[in-house]
């Protein structure tokens, strides 16, 4: 047998495996684009609950400093009061039920501001296990790049130089880290991107464009399986026909 032929048949043999894997992938990026994922996670069934104020014997059970702080606000405005250490120390953070920091004290009750850039830099080091220097610490209240996008502002970027261009979002009222971006995560991003087909907010996948190109990858891939099975099932009933023909010739 030539080459030519040899690799002709070995390209129609493995374009058929993929094609069923690719069929698969069609059906299920269809399936992905038209199911709603709040309904898929139940939340759509679920009954919307925040978190549960904290009654006024609890809070009266903290620092009389720290009462005295919380008494601003009023009652059944607070859910939480935690006294956590990001980095800088502990500090008591206030929530309403919604999760929103209400305000962030000192642990003997005196209200804090935004954490500085020194300190957002403090805690990005501290964060980032291999060697780097900070390149810049910028402040982001508004407008956040599109790596950072749908992120709590206001934001500290702290950018490191580091061959993985790290980049490191500090929440500049609490210290906590949001966001860690680096090439990985921006390669990633932009095939993710191309994947769902939300060239915009890149994390709509129940769009129509979605919809329609699955629609067509799925009809691709199965006509192709068609057009194999069309091709073949001839094929193979003709050799029958013909060995029993040879056979009936050849018989005495």
């Amino acid at each position: 047998m030539k080459p030519r032929k040899i690799t002709y048949i070995v390209h129609r043999w493995i374009g058929l495996v993929i094609s069923l894997q690719l069929l698969a992938w069609s059906v299920g990026g269809l399936i992905f684009s038209v199911l709603d994922i709040n309904e898929v996670r139940g939340h759509n069934d679920a009954v919307r609950q925040g978190f549960v104020p904290i009654d006024q014997e609890t809070i009266h059970a903290l620092p009389v400093a720290v009462q005295d702080a919380l008494g601003l606000y009023t009652p059944g405005e607070i859910a939480s009061v935690n006294l956590v250490d990001r980095g800088l120390g502990a500090f008591w953070e206030v929530r309403n039920r919604e999760s929103e920091l209400l305000v962030r004290l000192y642990p003997l009750g005196e209200e804090s501001g935004m954490i500085t850039p020194e300190q957002a830099q403090f805690i990005a080091m501290n964060d980032f296990i291999p060697e780097a220097e900070v390149q810049r610490v910028e402040l982001i209240e508004d407008n956040p790049p599109g790596e950072y996008r749908g992120g709590a502002l206001p934001v500290y970027r702290v950018d490191l130089a580091h061959p993985k261009n790290p980049h490191i979002y500090v929440d500049a009222m609490t210290g906590r880290i949001n966001a860690r971006r680096n090439d990985a995560w921006r390669t990633f991003d932009f095939f993710w991107m191309l994947h769902i087909m939300d060239y915009k907010e890149r994390s709509d996948f129940n769009h129509p464009l979605l919809i329609i190109a699955s629609i067509f990858a799925v009809a691709a891939s199965g006509t192709g399986i068609a057009l194999w099975g069309w091709r073949l099932i001839p094929k193979f009933f003709s050799n029958r026909k013909r060995t029993k023909s040879i056979q009936n010739t050849t018989a005495p």
